[in-house]
C-alpha cells in the first residue's frame, strides 16, 4: 500500500488514509474493479513520488536560468571581446561562476 506523501494529500479536511479509501473508491467505479483501483493508485503515487524527485534534481538549472545573463549580453560580451575588449566578457564570466555556486548541481 503506497502511502500519500504530505505533497500529494490535497484534500487537508480528511486524513491521508481517507483521502486514499476516497481515491480507490471512485478508480474503482471507472475500473470496475477494487484490486485493480488500489493497484493504479498506488502505481500512480509512485510514479509522482519518482517524477518529484526527478523535477528537485533539476531545480539548480531552473534557479540559475532566472539570474544568467540574457543571451543578449553574453552576445555583445563575445562580440567586444572579439573586438579586443574582453571587459564585459570577463564580467558575464564571473556573473555566472558566482550563479553556479550560488545553485549548485544537486546529485
Amino acid at each position: 500500500m503506497a502511502t500519500l506523501p504530505e505533497k500529494l494529500h490535497i484534500n487537508k479536511n480528511m486524513s491521508a488514509t481517507d483521502e486514499r479509501a476516497l481515491n480507490i473508491e471512485e478508480l474503482t467505479k471507472i475500473l470496475g474493479s477494487s484490486e485493480e483501483a488500489e493497484k493504479e493508485h498506488d502505481n500512480w503515487v509512485e510514479w509522482q513520488i519518482e517524477e518529484d524527485k526527478k523535477h528537485k534534481a533539476i531545480q539548480y538549472q531552473r534557479d540559475r536560468k532566472e539570474e544568467y545573463p540574457s543571451i543578449e549580453e553574453v552576445t555583445v560580451a563575445l562580440a567586444e571581446k572579439a573586438e579586443g575588449n574582453s571587459t564585459m566578457w570577463d564580467e558575464v564570466s564571473a556573473k555566472r561562476l558566482d550563479i553556479k555556486s550560488k545553485y549548485p548541481k544537486t546529485i
